[in-house]
């Protein structure tokens, strides 16, 4: 592992950046490929949204390996967002999916334990307006810092881990422990990267929203952007992998095979 500076997470956005302008259509296939499957299980209630969580790492990899064709300027296809699917590397990421919904369920537990449950599900129900006081009084802010808190460092590591288990051939507990002090070096870095994704998002959605107001058009414009920085993460994350661990072979990388432990 590399030793990286804060000034690397900028680095990071910046190649992701670069690297989705060379096939943004590619990647907005893919991405939309993505957006299909997991619509179609937010149709079956709740049992859907945990296997969405738990096939998430399955799916970044397909990303993933994306960014790596782009690096090598191949052609994206959808077919890439299969490659979580080969055995035994499904059960591996399976694995890291499980503990993402367990952070999940951590930090929605979180949420409520700072936040007014009642005015919350009141606002989201519509029967309550978000104004500045109701939202003050309902906890919702301290509420999202502490989930944050929880979730954001556990998706970090996860994120990471799941190209250890792909290129690395590691099983899911050892790419967790490496991925863990991965993080743990380049915190600095990491903290700069997230702050740069998530100010980039919020400054494009609050220009969009100034100049179209909250309408139909302004709607689906959000949409288009949320796809592009999905795409531009992911690239992104593929850029901090290869600073952090070293760019993979410059061939394709067949999943892990044989048996590898936790």
């Amino acid at each position: 592992m590399n030793n990286t500076p804060a000034s690397a997470g900028w680095g990071w956005v910046k190649q992701g950046f670069a690297l989705f302008r060379k096939q943004p259509g590619g990647l907005s296939t893919l991405f939309l490929a993505y957006m299909i499957v997991t619509a179609l299980l937010s149709l079956v209630p709740l049992l859907g949204q945990v296997v969405q969580g738990v096939l998430l790492p399955v799916f970044s990899i397909g990303f993933m390996r994306a960014a790596q064709h782009i690096q090598q300027d191949r052609p994206v296809v959808p077919a890439l967002l299969a490659t979580g699917f080969q055995k035994p590397l499904l059960g591996r990421l399976c694995v890291l999916g499980a503990l993402h919904v367990v952070a999940a369920v951590v930090a929605a537990g979180a949420l409520l334990l700072i936040a007014n449950g009642e005015v919350l599900t009141q606002i989201a129900m519509g029967k309550a307006q978000p104004d500045p006081e109701l939202l003050r009084d309902s906890g919702l802010f301290p509420g999202m810092l502490m989930a944050l808190l929880v979730y954001v460092p556990a998706v970090t590591v996860l994120s990471f881990a799941v190209p250890l288990v792909y290129w690395s051939a590691m099983g899911p507990g050892k790419a967790v422990f490496y991925a863990f002090f991965a993080a743990k070096r380049a915190f600095l870095a990491f903290v700069v990267f997230a702050f740069s994704l998530f100010t980039i998002m919020m400054f494009g959605s609050q220009i969009v929203l100034l100049v179209l107001g909250f309408n139909t058009f302004a709607v689906a414009l959000l949409r288009v952007l949320f796809v592009l920085l999905f795409g531009v993460a992911h690239c992104a994350l593929y850029a901090a992998y290869c600073d952090i661990f070293g760019t993979p072979p410059l061939a394709d990388a067949p999943p892990a095979k044989g048996p590898a432990g936790f």
